[in-house]
């Protein structure tokens, strides 16, 4: 589970596609299907990026991260999101948003896939030995995490799933809320990090959730 919050603080690709990209069309669609703001959230265009999934340097960033990063259970390296390396994700058009918020800092995913695959990505799991464990980094330091679902945040699109990460980096702890949902052939996922507690963020986790399936369907058809 290192990759999810890795996602959040590495959404630095200032929006631009490249031109030989097969997918910057379709790519910039997905970016254009991005809430402009939900309540005080407001998007921030430098900070987000679109292209081919398996380009985006949020993907390559965190890619990066886990190959010089050794778990205590090396089966959560990449768990909550093993939905990326199914077939068709790599290549698919994604967008990555991130938007400004008092509260703590928020981010959105688009990828647009078959309906089936993105039923799959759904479906996917962690192990439940992931519920614990630690991160070692190249420079010697440690992250704890924490993990455990939210169960009472779902209705989201056609189907949804949500989570709950603790990350403790010596005196230092945060917390990441992420949820994920299908929307026909796309799957979306807002994430919100920050200090509070889930009562803190559930509301805004809702909100901007079914803003973007909103927007999507105004934007996409």
């Amino acid at each position: 589970m290192v990759l999810p919050v890795v996602l959040m603080l590495s959404a630095c690709g200032g929006g631009a596609e490249e031109s030989d990209d097969p997918n910057a069309e379709a790519a910039a669609a997905l970016y254009d299907a991005h809430p402009l703001h939900v309540r005080d959230a407001t998007l921030v265009p430098e900070g987000s990026e679109s292209g081919t999934y398996s380009e985006l340097v949020t993907v390559q960033y965190s890619a990066d991260v886990r190959a010089s990063t050794e778990l205590d259970k090396p089966e959560c390296m990449d768990a909550a999101n093993a939905w990326g390396e199914l077939d068709g994700v790599q290549e698919a058009p994604a967008s990555v948003a991130a938007y400004e918020w008092a509260e703590g800092s928020v981010s959105h995913m688009l990828v647009q896939l078959d309906e089936g695959t993105a039923a799959g990505a759904l479906a996917a799991r962690p192990p439940a030995s992931c519920a614990a464990y630690t991160a070692t980094y190249e420079d010697g330091t440690t992250t704890d995490y924490g993990v455990s679902d939210l169960e009472e945040v779902a209705g989201i699109g056609d189907e949804s799933r949500a989570y709950s990460i603790e990350v403790v980096t010596g005196e230092e702890e945060n917390r990441m809320f992420s949820l994920m949902y299908r929307n026909g052939g796309l799957v979306g996922t807002t994430s919100i990090l920050g200090p509070g507690e889930l009562e803190d963020y559930e509301e805004m986790l809702v909100d901007f959730s079914e803003a973007a399936v909103e927007r999507q369907n105004q934007m996409l058809g």
